[in-house]
């Protein structure tokens, strides 16, 4: 029996609920350089709660980001590039061994906005500073997380096959069969198959957006591995993720995702390290089950 992994959950609004601002568009990335101790403490309690995997917070640690919050190139490259060091030693420094880190690459412009897609050039530099900054700061997985359009998605891909690490990409949604874009799921894959993904996955939709596309996702032959981390807003993008759904709509938003067996899963934006505990807890429920339906 394999066992699901569980990712962890929310770094900005957990920040924001320990009384940070995080002001557009640099968002969480200084909370590295300004409150390191915080970010290490929301994933100590991830893993307390029972994540095997951690992300940096390293969201918006990019040059593109803080020339946008109107930083010059070379101190926008310095800070960022401090930011995501620092990002990566957080997460380090608060994981076991047993625990896998998963370096954070987003879209390069507002990931709810696909039409902000800046272009090939842009994303191609962008893309590659962060690869090249994480690996060189050893980690050996990404997760290119948050994304909706396809022509970025391609562009990332291109540029991951450069790295020798493992490849996650997690999809933003605009409903059951089309990326946040518009792109058809079914074109989508014909293109990603074309690339080495090590896990396909689905993040920062509502539950029951998530829920309505993830059989394409299982039932994709072409990538073997498959998760998903809904956001837990009671509706999709425009949502600052404080009003989030109830208790007993998460637990069966999540019972009827366990059923499907993914291989990872977490929960993104308005979750705490409790949801990640309750979580542990239904999935363990499902393997105790599953190992008495064996002996009987």
């Amino acid at each position: 029996m394999n066992k699901t992994l569980i990712l962890d959950g929310a770094m900005g609004t957990e920040l924001v609920n320990r009384g940070l601002e995080l002001p557009l568009p640099i968002w969480s990335a200084d909370a590295n350089l300004t409150h390191p101790n915080i970010v290490k403490d929301i994933h100590s309690g991830y893993i307390q709660a029972g994540a095997n995997i951690i992300t940096t917070n390293t969201f918006r640690s990019t040059t593109w980001t803080y020339c946008k919050a109107g930083y010059s190139n070379i101190r926008a490259r310095e800070r960022a590039k401090e930011s995501l060091l620092n990002a990566v030693d957080c997460a380090r420094s608060s994981a076991l061994d047993s625990i896998q880190i998963a370096g954070s690459i987003t879209s390069i412009d507002d990931c709810y906005s696909p039409n902000k897609y800046p272009g090939k050039n842009v994303a191609e530099d962008s893309f590659n500073e962060s690869m090249e900054w994480l690996t060189n700061a050893g980690l050996n997985l990404i997760l290119f997380e948050t994304m909706g359009n396809s022509q970025e998605i391609e562009v990332a891909l291109t540029v991951a096959q450069n790295y020798e690490v493992d490849v996650w990409v997690s999809l933003i949604m605009k409903n059951g069969n089309q990326l946040l874009d518009g792109t058809s799921l079914l074109d989508l894959f014909l293109m990603m198959n074309n690339y080495n993904i090590d896990c396909l996955l689905n993040n920062c939709n509502q539950l029951e957006t998530t829920l309505d596309c993830l059989d394409q996702f299982k039932n994709n032959e072409g990538i073997g591995k498959w998760g998903v981390y809904p956001n837990l807003g009671i509706t999709d993008y425009g949502n600052d993720y404080f009003d989030t759904v109830t208790e007993s709509n998460f637990r069966a938003g999540i019972n009827l995702i366990i059923k499907m067996n993914p291989d990872v899963i977490g929960i993104c934006c308005g979750s705490t390290p409790e949801h990640i505990r309750l979580l542990n807890s239904h999935l363990n429920k499902k393997e105790e089950n599953e190992i008495k339906n064996k002996i009987l």
